[in-house]
């Protein structure tokens, strides 16, 4: 089989826009270093490494509209699997390991795979009648945007519309669901993991034929159940599709590359971590990349499971002090009430406000760069950047020393 350029963006966007096909493609061309940094980590014993694979590409199948903008698609590999890595080891002790299966046994279950399942068809279900009608058209038949414009008279756009906002929706029901709580002990592991895996690469094999399961399955996390059927009909038609899988997986295996799996019902919440301060105490924590994050009372940061030095993104509730030792020329995107900016630098600081919305950026010991839609702007040291909802920037001088007090008093 022809190699695949597992970096190449025309894929990278095909996945996004949902084609099973050349995730298929992807999943053959990355598995392999996937499951050897997993490999590492989990001691080569091979029923962690499946199902630490299994949620690994759950995670990213659902991120899949991020893969055309990650810059550095390595990291953001490997960023993801120790992510999981992690959460494996934290929800499995040692003791109920079981033997390692064979092939013909069924692959390690998802964490929580039951409540998961459950909240995504509730969600799938509660959508708007025309909404859930374009995504069902498009997850079950496989329809691309302009045909389901043309057969329901509406605007492309609109219809690509609907079909975002339906992952949205998917992946809102599930924020809260896993791992919504991270702490330094998580990030800093995370970190050191990913230092040794650069300094000591993992050994990579062949890609295995018998891992497909493991790609039907992260397809399947949003493929909805008819929208019409009765709760019989839904199981009924769970299990015809759990059945047809299984042949698929079998006709590929005898047939080779050139045929593609249809895919399995399943889910694995795509999560977002978060930092969080008590409305009393201040707090201190660090994120995967190693930067630390000072938090005022009451304050929150938000980053996704995918996170990676170079596909950094949070989302700011209140007040919070950013130092960034490493990939100071990497921006975040910050988020907050609506709005968002690339912010690039070493030392800033970040207030939000809600109504009305308000972001401001702070520059405390460096210069920050600032770009937000077409506009950038370089903020010096002791300067504050003020975002309205109205797109507008404007700047004054800050209170640097408020700032570093409240920030002292976190290490007190």
């Amino acid at each position: 089989m022809q190699e695949i350029n597992y970096h190449d963006k025309e894929l990278l966007q095909s996945i996004a826009d949902g084609n099973e096909s050349s995730f298929a493609l992807f999943f053959r061309a990355v598995a392999p270093l996937v499951h050897a940094d997993i490999a590492v980590v989990m001691k080569n014993d091979n029923r962690c490494i499946m199902a630490v694979l299994q949620e690994t590409f759950i995670i990213i199948w659902l991120h899949r509209d991020k893969l055309p903008h990650v810059k550095d698609i390595d990291a953001y590999l490997r960023s993801v699997t120790l992510q999981e890595c992690y959460n494996y080891l934290q929800d499995t002790s040692s003791e109920e390991l079981m033997p390692v299966p064979q092939y013909e046994e069924e692959l390690p279950e998802v964490q929580h795979y039951q409540a998961y399942q459950s909240m995504i068809h509730d969600t799938i279900l509660s959508l708007p009648a025309q909404r859930r009608l374009i995504y069902e058209m498009h997850r079950l038949k496989g329809m691309p945007p302009a045909r389901i414009a043309a057969d329901m008279q509406l605007s492309v756009d609109t219809v690509t519309h609907a079909i975002n906002a339906v992952h949205q929706s998917v992946r809102q029901c599930l924020k809260d669901a896993s791992h919504s709580s991270v702490s330094s002990r998580h990030n800093n592991w995370v970190v050191e993991k990913i230092r040794l895996l650069e300094e000591n690469p993992p050994v990579t094999i062949a890609f295995d034929p018998h891992w497909m399961p493991v790609v039907s399955k992260a397809m399947a996390i949003d493929r909805p159940i008819p929208a019409d059927s009765t709760p019989v009909i839904r199981r009924i038609y769970s299990n015809r599709l759990n059945y047809l899988y299984a042949g698929a997986a079998l006709v590929f295996l005898i047939i080779g590359p050139g045929i593609y799996l249809m895919t399995m019902r399943s889910e694995k919440s795509a999560s977002f971590h978060t930092l969080s301060a008590s409305s009393d105490q201040l707090s201190k924590d660090t994120l995967p990349d190693g930067t630390q994050v000072w938090l005022n009372t009451s304050s929150t940061v938000k980053y996704p499971a995918a996170y990676t030095p170079a596909n950094r993104e949070v989302e700011v509730a209140g007040e919070a002090c950013f130092n960034v030792p490493g990939y100071k020329d990497q921006p975040f995107l910050v988020r907050a009430h609506e709005l968002a900016v690339n912010v690039t630098g070493s030392s800033f600081n970040i207030h939000t406000y809600p109504s009305p919305a308000r972001l401001v950026i702070t520059a405390m010991d460096y210069p920050v760069t600032l770009r937000s839609g077409s506009k950038q702007l370089a903020v010096a040291p002791g300067q504050q950047a003020e975002l309205s909802h109205e797109g507008k920037i404007a700047i004054s001088v800050a209170d640097t020393a408020n700032i570093a007090a409240w920030k002292r008093q976190v290490l007190q």
